[in-house]
């Protein structure tokens, strides 16, 4: 359904090359879930990085996410949903493509949304994640 980026606090002085993000996805379940019912939804999500793309002085990394949601069945046989959503991280200043990137999951948590009479058909599930490039040697004087 969405996905919305938005940067992460950090506890220690920022890293050089690394952006830290929360990407807050929004997906639409196949039922309606009771807000206090015991069988909620689980949520996974994998990450995988594309090909970075070089554009001025900036560098676009993309990021694509493989959400897997499991909403079990109320005596009946559970669902499950695999949605593939992509965004871009970017990294200004830089001279050329990248010799690596590394994306490591942080930690994710979720719980229902647009909760309306008591009940929801969206799943909120928050993950942060940092996206780190080792830059391309500076260009020779």
């Amino acid at each position: 359904m969405a996905v919305y980026l938005s940067p992460v606090g950090l506890s220690t002085a920022q890293v050089p090359n690394r952006v830290s993000l929360l990407a807050t996805y929004k997906e639409r379940l196949c039922r309606r879930i009771c807000e206090n019912s015991t069988n909620q939804p689980e949520a996974f999500v994998t990450y995988k990085t594309g090909t970075p793309i070089f554009n001025g002085t900036t560098v676009f990394v993309p990021v694509i996410a493989t959400v897997t949601i499991v909403t079990p069945g109320c005596g009946c046989q559970a669902t499950t949903q695999v949605i593939v959503e992509e965004f871009m991280a970017a990294f200004q200043e830089q001279t050329g493509l990248p010799t690596n990137v590394v994306l490591s999951a942080e930690g994710q948590t979720q719980r229902l949304a647009n909760v309306s009479c008591g009940s929801s058909n969206c799943l909120a599930i928050y993950s942060s994640l940092t996206v780190t490039i080792t830059p391309a040697a500076a260009p020779a004087a």
